[in-house]
């Protein structure tokens, strides 16, 4: 095993969330601007998705980007010359979904946007076939409308070799009462936890850099005998049929919290003053323990910024959790009964690891 040395820290949030917060509240002030009536739902500005009253349904609006895992899937391209670009497709359109539905909504259109530092790799049949195909498939799993987009060759801007996909996507809430929003939790509400595929998309700046200090690079092995790279390149879930089934289920979510950056502090999304407590724990995949051991981060670190084996958490009242699971298992989703909402300040506290994340660590309002 190489010689463990001091890897870039995990994504700094203390800088970036302030100027969120700004972006939120001077995006807030143009609200006023919407034509035909419509106008923002209150309380639902910082959450996954935004939403709007639109008359007769609400609609709902994201946009969303994959952020560097398409150069490990250019890397490992390149060395073994296998292509993974229908996962990232879907990795894409994954970002995007997963928090549209999070509010409730039945997506309708989704827009690519694809930039390059040049229009090359458009040429590689390859590697375009398999993403366009993906992404493709990917607006089937989320039944959604691939309506077009944007590809952009912008040198200077993007340096050569790099690739940037997102997208962005409309859905609609037909039953207002079906608007899923912080403000419907209450004690005593469970937390199950749905399965996540790995490391979905967040987090990758550091496994990058592990790669490049480890001699196989992304050809290293796991523990369980997986490499690295083919590890990291599972492509994200998509919760969409997840959400529509307990839906029509008529299972009545409190709410719905799609963990991406930030880790396990996403579980107090919300900003309802009220504490999350988790009490028993998804088995934890081998990458993650991976990711850990070499770059030295500890659990508080890893579950703060990592899914962790959870890539979606669904809030219900505690007589519903048992079908939230049966209906996750009719998606192909493992789910586990993980915790519970409680009284008392907001704060996510894992008890089987002693870890508390106070409210101020997550700072996305």
């Amino acid at each position: 095993m190489p010689e463990r040395l001091q890897y870039h820290r995990l994504v700094d949030y203390e800088t970036a969330d302030p100027a969120k917060v700004l972006a939120q509240r001077q995006g807030q002030a143009t609200s006023s601007n919407m034509p035909y009536g419509y106008s923002e739902v209150v309380g639902t500005r910082g959450e996954s998705a935004y939403v709007f009253d639109m008359g007769d349904v609400y609609g709902a609006l994201v946009q969303e980007g994959l952020g560097t895992k398409s150069l490990i899937a250019r890397e490992v391209y390149e060395i073994t010359g296998k292509s993974h670009f229908a996962a990232i497709a879907q990795d894409t359109v994954a970002a995007v979904i997963n928090d549209l539905v999070s509010v409730g909504a039945r997506p309708v259109a989704l827009n690519a946007y694809w930039s390059s530092s040049s229009y090359e790799w458009l040429g590689d049949a390859g590697l375009t076939e398999g993403f366009i195909r993906g992404w493709r498939a990917a607006c089937d799993l989320a039944k959604v409308a691939w309506g077009g987009g944007e590809t952009q060759s912008l040198p200077g801007v993007v340096v050569p070799g790099a690739l940037e996909f997102a997208g962005s996507a409309f859905g609609v809430i037909k039953d207002k009462k079906r608007l899923i929003q912080g403000k419907a939790l209450r004690p005593g509400d469970a937390i199950v936890l749905i399965a996540s595929n790995g490391v979905h998309a967040n987090g990758i700046s550091l496994v990058r850099d592990i790669a490049s200090r480890l001699e196989a690079g992304y050809q290293s092995e796991l523990a369980d005998g997986t490499e690295l790279g083919a590890t990291v390149l599972r492509p994200s879930h998509i919760y969409a049929e997840l959400v529509a089934s307990l839906i029509d289920s008529h299972v009545e979510v409190h709410y719905l919290s799609h963990i991406t950056g930030h880790g396990w502090r996403k579980l107090m999304r919300s900003a309802e003053e009220l504490s999350y407590v988790i009490n028993s724990l998804p088995p934890v995949p081998e990458v993650f323990n991976f990711i850990s051991d070499h770059a030295r981060s500890d659990r508080r670190e890893m579950y703060g910024n990592y899914n962790m084996g959870a890539g979606y958490a669904v809030y219900v009242q505690e007589i519903h959790a048992d079908r939230v699971i049966s209906v996750a298992a009719e998606c192909g989703l493992q789910s586990w009964l993980a915790g519970r909402v409680e009284a008392g300040p907001r704060q996510v506290v894992i008890e089987p690891l002693g870890i508390v994340f106070g409210g101020s660590t997550l700072g996305v309002r």
